[in-house]
């Protein structure tokens, strides 16, 4: 098997604390509003990660500082979500989104027609062209679903089914902090509800179900930390949009 290629830019991602025990990381080559945000939860037993990027530098390597084994959460399949989930040892993803990160094309993860070349500020290497992205297949060793508790010790957060973009995408909700782990069910900026896993009733159902929580603060899976009045902003006006 050839060996995965990955970067040998020391820039490639960037990471900051975001805030006690979160860890804020992204590629900041890749177009601004397409780029993932990659989360690391640090708990007392055990950390998360949520979401792997593209897959174009070596996350296990750069995380490895603050996390040495965190169990990978991924939020749904897409390209720009789930490029690294190979490096990590255990990995779970909703069940309806389980057979694509086993088996992951371009096409399947909507690397064809999204990712292109120019979309990137800088690559990865000389002659890099959006062909030459690769996904590895990292099948699921665990399946999270509605209700489930994912426990870190000093921390636990609830998964909630939240699907609309994709068939499986999940949110993370912690209730004694008020914390929201997104991923691209709330984000600023357009909301992408028209792929072939989209739908948009279903969209609006989740978010008429998110709005329930009093989210205190809302880490996105793409765009800027949205806080309780800007999470609830997105989420009124996509509703107002949709339902007149």
């Amino acid at each position: 098997m050839t060996p995965h290629r990955f970067t040998t830019r020391d820039d490639w991602f960037a990471m900051q604390r975001v805030a006690d025990g979160i860890y804020h990381i992204t590629e900041p080559h890749y177009r601004a509003d397409y780029r993932c945000n990659i989360y690391v939860v640090k708990g007392s037993q055990r950390d998360i990660i949520i979401d792997t990027g593209l897959g174009l530098g070596s996350l296990r390597t750069f995380v490895a500082p603050i996390t040495d084994n965190p169990l990978l959460v991924c939020s749904h399949s897409h390209y720009d979500h789930m490029g690294s989930n190979f490096e990590f040892e255990e990995r779970v993803i909703h069940p309806a989104e389980a057979d694509i990160v086993a088996h992951p094309t371009a096409q399947n993860t909507y690397a064809d027609p999204v990712l292109v070349t120019e979309d990137f500020y800088e690559l990865p290497w000389p002659g890099f062209e959006a062909r030459d992205w690769v996904a590895e297949p990292a099948p699921a060793t665990g399946l999270i679903d509605e209700g489930d508790i994912i426990d870190l010790g000093s921390r636990s957060f609830v998964v909630l089914n939240t699907p609309g973009h994709s068939w499986g995408s999940i949110c993370l909700w912690e209730e004694k902090t008020g914390v929201m782990f997104c991923a691209d069910t709330v984000y600023e900026g357009e909301l992408f509800d028209f792929l072939p896993c989209s739908d948009i009733p279903t969209y609006i159902q989740s978010f008429q179900c998110l709005l329930e929580y009093p989210v205190q603060v809302a880490y996105p899976g793409h765009g800027p930390i949205l806080d309780a009045t800007r999470f609830r902003t997105v989420i009124e006006t996509y509703l107002r949009q949709h339902q007149s």
